[in-house]
């Protein structure tokens, strides 16, 4: 088979992008870490001057084919995810988990927990009879955000939020939630060592009635925001703080053995033969 002509259809218009940048010069592997930092730049509030002055020194002339990435995802998106809201599609860690396959780069580490066992999950947790609204998710393990992604398509109207370690996974999991309309916190950090927080971003926090709700229709951004600002972090320092204060949740008690059932009497059956 060809060059990159093994990847998942449905990512298609990414994978060709990919393709043409890689056959000669690029690594495509580089070109998908590099076209997540500008997707990211892009949602920002503010911009981020410094990512596009670096690509645009990286990539020259050839510089506006991450501008045709997004839009490829963005197409991806329209297509895959329905308008009753009760769908996903997370393209950014099919595109992911195709590279890491295909390329041996040492940041191409992961594989996601596939959709139907996301949606799975979701349905387990969930009570359709009575939703949650306004709750905190967390999970501290995100990836590219599918546990996350599914829980909103189900339960929308709660506040979402994700760690990892690893930063592209971060990012990707911000755009994610960003793209399907979710709000939370995402942070690059090590939820094991909080000491370990990198950056963090608030997804679509304008999106929140206010002077900003008759704005338009919402269009998806992301804040940058650090420690201090991390609901994680903070309430994991709370945590660590009464513990050392001796404020430890008291343990479960131990359960009652069951009694044991009185011996019944033998029964002999009688045999003619």
């Amino acid at each position: 088979m060809g060059y990159m002509m093994d990847a998942p259809p449905s990512v298609g218009p990414m994978i060709k992008i990919l393709r043409d940048m890689g056959q000669y010069r690029y690594d495509p592997a580089d070109v998908f870490r590099d076209f997540i930092d500008y997707a990211v730049a892009c949602l920002l509030v503010h911009g981020d001057k410094e990512v596009a002055e670096r690509l645009k020194r990286k990539y020259g002339a050839e510089y506006s084919q991450l501008n045709g990435l997004l839009v490829a995802w963005i197409g991806i998106l329209d297509r895959e995810v329905a308008d009753d809201g009760r769908s996903w599609f997370d393209a950014l860690g099919t595109v992911y988990e195709y590279l890491a396959s295909t390329h041996k780069k040492g940041w191409l580490g992961q594989f996601f927990t596939p959709s139907e066992l996301c949606d799975l999950c979701t349905r387990i947790a969930s009570d359709p009879e009575n939703k949650p609204v306004g709750k905190r998710i967390n999970d501290p393990a995100v990836g590219s955000g599918r546990m996350l992604l599914s829980y909103l398509a189900h339960n929308p109207g709660n506040y979402l939020y994700g760690e990892d370690i690893d930063p592209i996974c971060a990012k990707m999991c911000a755009l994610n939630l960003a793209f399907h309309g979710g709000q939370g916190q995402v942070s690059c950090m090590d939820s094991l060592a909080l000491d370990d927080f990198r950056f963090g971003f608030q997804v679509n926090p304008y999106h929140a009635a206010g002077r900003y709700a008759a704005a338009g229709p919402p269009i998806p951004h992301l804040l940058p925001i650090g420690k201090e600002q991390s609901v994680t972090w903070q309430r994991g320092r709370q945590l660590m703080e009464e513990f050392k204060a001796g404020k430890v949740p008291a343990p479960a008690p131990k359960p009652t053995p069951p009694k044991p059932a009185k011996p019944q009497p033998m029964v002999s059956q009688l045999s003619l033969f």
